[in-house]
């Protein structure tokens, strides 16, 4: 399915579908919507990782 954030398109050229699943993606700061805590963002050789501290480990 892919995600469209950027630019993904199948081999048939449709846009993906999994942005719609992202619960934290570019969140930072905000609450996570499962347990309220705030959102992190981690940034490793130009790629950036959003996660919430409490839920993910």
């Amino acid at each position: 399915g892919g995600s469209s954030i950027s630019d993904f398109a199948s081999a048939s050229g449709e846009l993906g579908y999994f942005q719609h699943r992202f619960a934290v993606y570019d969140r930072e700061g905000q609450s996570c919507p499962a347990c309220g805590t705030t959102i992190k963002r981690l940034v490793q050789s130009g790629r950036s990782t959003f996660y919430c501290p409490a839920c993910q480990r």
